[in-house]
Order: C-alpha cells, then structure tokens, then sequence
C-alpha cells in the first residue's frame, strides 16, 4: 500500500494572529517566519500522531483489495472521492458509495465492502486499487482539537523562545509532548 498526499491543506491548524499572540509577537514583520514555523510543527506532529490535522486529500494505492476486506486510509477521513480499481480484465471501473462501507473509529479510518459484498477480482498491477480521500479533522483552524491547538502554540513558543532552546527535555516539554496522547493513531 502506497499513501501519497496529491493536495496539501489551505489553511493552517491555527491562526496567524493565535501564533503570534503565543509569540508575543506584534506587527507583520515575522508573519513568514512564524507561518513556516507553524507548518513545520504541524507536519512533525501529523507524523508523530498518525492524523491528518486539517483537510487534504491523499491517494491510497493498492496492487489488490486485501484479503482481510480492510483498505487502511489516512486518519480521520472526512469523505471518499473515488473508488476505482482495474479489474481481471484490465479495465478500470469504479465502485459507488453503496458498495463500499467507511468504518471511522476514533484512531483509525478503513475501506471495506458494504455487508453482503466482496471485493471484486483485479489484475495485477502496482496500483490496480485507488482510493482517493479528504482526510482531516475540517477546513478551519476552529475544527482543530484543542490538544493539537495548545501543541502547536506551546511547541511554537518553545521553538521561538532562546530561553527554552537549552532545555528541551523539561517539565513543560513532556507536558507539551503529552497533550497529544489522546490524538494518537496506534497500529
């Protein structure tokens, strides 16, 4: 299984007027540091997570359906926009909503066929399955969680501030580290 993200996402997991107020910062002077800063934050801790923060869209690519039934997506998912594989024949044909069930779970999103069905047979290529999703928790900074909000703050100032940049592995640190234990996809 291949997982690649075709659109990144447009608006940022917080503000620019949040980060700066968690900076102290006033003026526009620093808005492309501080704007890199934060994308910076949020693709370490998507990966940390295993999550997708705010609406992207990604491509999940198969050779074949799996066996168990289960497609493993990019977590969570907020819709699927195409289902399509080659089938034995060697054409590609696609799958509607009815034929397929998206089963969200609070740290996992999976693809499998609507009860009743199977998947069908396909031919043998490196993507005979694609899959295409939004994934994402929504497409404002307010649908952030608010762990995830008070991460990327935290790790912002403790970035952007010398006086953290000596001790990172402090109380605060492992405080901040910890906020995103209950965001985590584990497995």
């Amino acid at each position: 299984m291949t997982a690649i993200r075709t659109t990144a996402p447009s608006v940022l997991a917080v503000t620019l007027e949040d980060a700066k107020g968690a900076l102290r910062v006033d003026g526009d002077d620093l808005d492309a540091q501080i704007t890199i800063g934060v994308k910076g934050i949020i693709a370490d801790l998507e990966q940390e997570i295993g999550q997708c923060v705010m609406k992207q869209t990604w491509e999940v690519r198969l050779p074949y359906f799996p066996p168990d039934g289960a497609i493993k997506l990019p977590h969570p998912v907020i819709s699927i926009t195409s289902l399509n594989y080659i089938d034995a024949a060697g054409v590609t044909q696609t799958i509607a909503g009815p034929g397929y069930r998206l089963n969200k779970s609070r740290y996992a999103s999976t693809l499998t066929p609507a009860r009743g069905e199977s998947w069908p047979a396909t031919a043998e290529d490196d993507a005979a399955v694609i899959v295409v999703v939004q994934a994402g928790y929504g497409e404002s900074s307010e649908d952030t969680p608010e762990e995830i909000e008070l991460y990327i703050l935290a790790k912002l100032a403790e970035q952007f501030d010398p006086a953290t940049r000596l001790e990172r592995d402090t109380v605060q640190s492992n405080f901040v580290t910890g906020l995103l234990d209950r965001c985590r996809s584990y497995g």
